[in-house]
């Protein structure tokens, strides 16, 4: 069995925070208590640790929902697997609809479908100044609108929420490096590489172990 990749490390340290009986499920209840420290969604805290009531509610009909895609057996729970798509849909297919759909809910200001540039910065403009704006718009332009209508729909949403090849490769690298330098010297040498064999042949970055057929290529990119 293959090591796990950084987010499914992640998601398994989160499940077994989340899952306060230890019978290797988690239940909508368990998630709340411990997201929101309450046991029903409907009970109106007192002291809410959001902006709004409103907004907490808001934030766990779509954890409920993206809670329910999921579960894909259907059972009412979520187990080990399930719970790495709840935790990250956005490296998921199946769990892309629904995220598509969250985002329109929280960006879509106008409720028009689309997503306008204005939309796309939000209240992060207030916050930049016109250089950040400039490169926004050309990001906006070139890297998500593909069909230059100045509005992002469908897929053209999916490419901007969901994290880029470079984006996942730069994280599996960085956890390539905390799980196998073994000296702490910010190079990965070719004993470390052995020594921690099967780590790499589980990594994404080194597309699961092909790239070990050259080693010494391997210890250059590293």
């Amino acid at each position: 069995m293959y090591p796990k990749k950084l987010s499914e490390e992640e998601a398994a340290d989160r499940f077994e925070e989340i899952d306060q009986d230890v019978d290797d499920k988690i239940t909508w209840k368990e998630y709340l208590q411990d997201t929101y420290s309450m046991e029903d969604e409907n009970f109106k805290k007192e002291l809410i640790d959001f902006d709004s009531y409103e907004e907490e509610q808001k934030m766990i009909k779509q954890d409920k929902e993206m809670f329910h895609a999921a579960d894909t057996n259907k059972d009412g729970v979520l187990n080990q697997e399930e719970y790495v798509l709840f935790q990250n849909p956005e490296e998921h297919p199946q769990m892309l609809p629904v995220l598509l759909e969250h985002t329109m809910q929280d960006k879509d200001q106008n409720h028009d479908g689309k997503i306008d540039f204005q939309e796309f910065v939000g209240q992060a403009a207030t916050h930049h100044d016109k250089e950040w704006l400039i490169t926004e718009k050309e990001r906006f332009d070139k890297d998500y609108d593909t069909n230059g209508d100045g509005l992002l729909t469908g897929n053209e949403v999916i490419s901007w929420i969901t994290p880029s090849n470079t984006a996942i490769a730069d994280d599996e690298v960085d956890h390539l490096f905390v799980s196998t330098d073994e000296d702490h010297d910010d190079r990965l040498s070719y004993l470390e590489i052995l020594n921690n064999y099967d780590t790499f042949v589980g990594s994404e970055a080194t597309d699961y172990g092909d790239h070990l057929q050259n080693i010494h290529h391997l210890s250059d990119e590293l």
